[in-house]
């Protein structure tokens, strides 16, 4: 078991250095936080007010407490606020202009590090750390997922935070054995934790309820006795939400949070526009779940393993529990969720792709070995392909990152020209990324090259062409050729062609 952790820290260290690397960048100033990630720079001004003390000690406690950002529970804010407390003791007042150094320390310690806790957590409610091959190719899968990868990367965000408290109250439950004793008390207050960070934890009621009624089933104690561990299990939860968000307590300030709680959920199933573009339903995610985690193929396979892992496994209960967590959530994610950003998902993913390795138990107990071999030859081909696929995008999507910042400074971020049919001559010997449209017609097209001045150039909202100055020729084609991968990716119906005249696929 020894070597196995050593083997885990080493790999989990080097993940955390290597997000350390991007989560650098992309945040010198405020203005460019603003340009490279909309989220954080608006949930950053929140977060230095709560730091920012006052005349009194009232008032000092009155802005750590009332965070006013009331999208995401008091946890997600109270945890950020503590991994940045060290900058504001040492620079003082002026901390918040410390933007690079405290986006660096909230991604990293906010999101970087409770995904790998959770990750794993995981590994040891499957594996128990007994298995060195088994344990690490299981890591490699989870912290592959391209998701994983861009949770890791400039992304400040109470998921990980809420996720870590879901499996954490999976491991209470599944130490506890119908027990009923401190573990018991602890999943309630995992559970508590992240439905106070993030209200996914609330869907974690099935879970609960399939562990007492599997209590109920084996007569570990008389129904009376469990009825009551039940409400001291929803008593213990309860408190525990309300003592992470204090402010319900506060009848003016819980209508306010319920009212953007309200409006967020409203967003959430409706879409964030007019424009008929949402949509819910299997058909509509899959495509997401592709990109960003995997096929459809392969998730069923993912299931088969959580059910095997249920019926045949050595983590039966754990299993179990897991599917119970499980189903809730991705029938609300499906059915009722209309926005599709990359991390809605991870709450089930991540422990879904925890089962990826359950048809390797030792002693399979209900199939014979000659039929217990192909299946597992076939589940090993396709962990591997999922492993090298996923690989391949998650390694895309730390590229994109480590390169954002220096594509946002290798051309002006405004054009020279408007689209609104005026002429404007470049200057002569600057180089200028141009981009040439045409949208008129079926087949839009779109080509991204370079060109040194003077060049004169006219747009409009439906053809023409753009110009934007950049630093010198290598990063005109630098930020052309990316901008057209990019644009491609985005459009993929239009015709792109990129800055050496090839046309993107």
């Amino acid at each position: 078991m020894k070597k196995t952790i050593n083997i885990i820290l080493l790999i989990c260290f080097f993940i955390f250095l290597a997000s350390a690397v991007v989560n650098l960048k992309g945040s010198q100033n405020a203005h460019m936080l603003s340009l490279l990630s909309a989220d954080e720079s608006i949930q950053y001004p929140y977060l230095t007010h709560m730091l920012n003390g006052d005349s009194s000690f009232l008032e000092t406690l009155k802005n750590f407490v009332a965070y006013q950002h009331y999208f995401y529970g008091y946890p997600f804010y109270l945890f950020s606020a503590v991994s940045i407390l060290p900058v504001r003791l040492i620079t003082g007042a002026a901390f918040a202009e410390q933007v690079q150094v405290n986006l660096f320390l909230l991604r990293q310690i906010v999101s970087v590090l409770p995904m790998l806790l959770t990750v794993v957590l995981l590994i040891y409610l499957q594996t128990s750390f007994q298995d060195t091959l088994k344990s690490v190719f299981l890591l490699l899968i989870l912290v592959t997922i391209p998701a994983v990868t861009r949770n890791n990367l400039w992304f400040w965000h109470p998921d990980a935070l809420a996720l870590l408290g879901i499996v954490a109250a999976i491991y209470f439950l599944n130490k506890d054995q119908f027990h009923f004793g401190k573990s018991f008390i602890h999943a309630a207050i995992a559970c508590g934790f992240s439905a106070g960070t993030k209200v996914i934890g609330a869907f974690f009621f099935l879970a609960v309820l399939v562990y007492l009624g599997l209590a109920i089933k084996q007569k570990v104690l008389p129904f009376r006795e469990i009825i009551k561990k039940a409400g001291v299990f929803l008593l213990v939860f309860l408190l525990v939400f309300l003592i992470t968000n204090p402010l319900l307590l506060i009848p003016q300030t819980r209508a306010q949070i319920l009212k953007i709680q309200a409006q967020q959920n409203y967003f959430v199933r409706e879409g964030w526009t007019d424009e008929d573009i949402y949509q819910t339903g299997l058909s509509a995610w899959l495509p997401y779940f592709e990109e960003w985690y995997a096929n459809a193929f392969i998730l069923l396979f993912l299931l088969a393993s959580v059910l095997y892992g249920i019926l045949h496994g050595k983590q039966r209960l754990m299993n179990t529990l897991l599917l119970a967590w499980l189903l809730p959530y991705f029938i609300y994610l499906i059915f009722f969720v209309a926005v599709k950003p990359f991390h809605y998902p991870l709450p089930v993913m991540i422990p879904l792709f925890s089962a990826a390795l359950n048809f390797f138990s030792d002693t399979p107990k209900t199939k014979s070995r000659t039929i217990y071999l192909p299946i597992r030859i076939a589940a090993i081909g396709l962990l591997v392909f999922l492993f090298i696929t996923n690989s391949l995008s998650s390694w895309k999507v730390y590229q994109e990152y480590y390169e954002k910042e220096k594509l946002l400074l290798a051309c002006n971020s405004e054009p020279e020209n408007l689209l609104d049919g005026s002429t404007i001559t470049a200057s002569a010997g600057s180089w200028y990324r141009i981009e040439e449209f045409d949208l008129r017609g079926d087949q839009k097209s779109h080509s991204f090259s370079v060109v040194q001045g003077p060049i004169q150039v006219s747009a409009t909202k439906e053809s023409g062409s753009q110009i934007w100055a950049c630093r010198d020729e290598e990063h005109a084609y630098f930020s052309a050729s990316r901008l057209a991968e990019y644009f491609k990716k985005s459009h993929p119906a239009y015709t792109i062609i990129g800055p050496y005249g090839q046309e993107i696929e």
